[in-house]
């Protein structure tokens, strides 16, 4: 079975091929493309003109797998950091034979856990626990929730995407995923310094100040702009050979380190993953000893159980794309 796989975010949407054969699947070629189109279908039409060979591999897709940032509403997604909505519909015209799979970008990076993306994982807090992954098969235990528990899969990009996966458990139940659009939750901040930071993305966005407007690589910039003074992107001043020593990064962990906590004791999970560029291009961001301090910064009952729940930064560039192709042929086998 050959499978069309994309990852679209707010800035790029990658398209690649997928093979499945017996239960294993292989990537094979693709495109990456800027998520700066009017519509859906012109996306699409740049995919099919820009495919290696003059598309014809494509002539033999017959599952779609479209997982894009925002939240699906019966087979569309209007994206949250894109000016055009993923629809079925469009790609029909495109591949007129095919299935089609419509998820939001974070239910695919929570299959990504079932997937060979993990093997790059790093291991950013021990817990007390273990979490393993194999050739395609998840295991995971840690402590009293066993393998009930599901796994907190977040991660800041050009927004700030959560999900849940709900590993399969023995009597048939396969595993699952939650979707979430946590991102959008307003942050809580605390203290001067950081409520003067709220205070000016509050001005800078006009309304209220969500989790995506601190956690994200837009809010990276704007943190570094507040703290110096100066409008800079994200890909300059994380270069530099003092940044992870800067209190731009030490605030930045800071934060990531409070949401994990928040999303970690919302489900109780036996493991958080994170995820993103933002992680994976700089994981000082995540290395620093603020994110595990915040992380763990609780007391009693929670304290403990926050200590038992390993961490972990997923690395793997693809593995939105590994995650979505698991999830699509996890639905051709039902």
């Amino acid at each position: 079975m050959n499978m069309l796989v994309a990852d679209i975010g707010g800035t790029q949407a990658r398209f690649y091929r997928f093979s499945c054969e017996h239960g294993e699947i292989s990537i094979r070629e693709g495109v990456v493309l800027s998520s700066c189109c009017t519509s859906f279908g012109a996306l699409l039409e740049n995919v099919v003109s820009s495919w290696p060979e003059q598309g014809k591999m494509l002539k033999n897709i017959s599952l779609l797998i479209f997982a894009a940032a925002g939240p699906v509403r019966e087979g569309r997604i209007i994206m949250t950091n894109a000016a055009f909505s993923v629809e079925e519909s469009a790609a029909r015209a495109y591949f007129p034979g095919a299935r089609c799979l419509v998820m939001n970008d974070f239910e695919a990076q929570a299959w990504a856990c079932l997937s060979p993306a993990m093997k790059e994982a790093l291991l950013l807090l021990p817990g007390r626990g273990v979490f393993a992954c194999g050739e395609g098969r998840f295991c995971a235990l840690s402590g009293r929730m066993g393998d009930r528990a599901p796994v907190a899969v977040t991660g800041a990009g050009t927004g700030l995407g959560a999900a849940w996966l709900v590993p399969a458990r023995s009597g048939g139940v396969e595993a699952f995923v939650l979707p979430s659009e946590a991102g959008h939750m307003a942050f809580p901040f605390e203290g001067e310094e950081e409520r003067a930071f709220a205070s000016f993305l509050e001005a800078r966005h006009g309304g209220p100040v969500t989790a995506e407007h601190v956690l994200s690589g837009p809010g990276l910039a704007l943190l570094y702009e507040h703290l110096s003074g100066r409008a800079q992107e994200p890909a300059l001043f994380t270069r530099k050979e003092d940044f992870a020593a800067s209190a731009c990064c030490a605030l930045f962990a800071r934060f990531y380190g409070r949401f994990c906590r928040t999303a970690a004791l919302s489900l109780l999970p036996q493991a958080v993953v994170l995820t993103g560029g933002v992680a994976g291009r700089t994981p000082e961001l995540v290395l620093h000893p603020e994110f595990s301090r915040e992380f763990l910064r609780a007391k009693g009952a929670q304290k403990d159980f926050l200590a038992q729940v390993p961490v972990w930064l997923n690395r793997h560039p693809q593995a939105g794309l590994w995650g979505a192709a698991r999830a699509g042929a996890a639905f051709a086998a039902a």
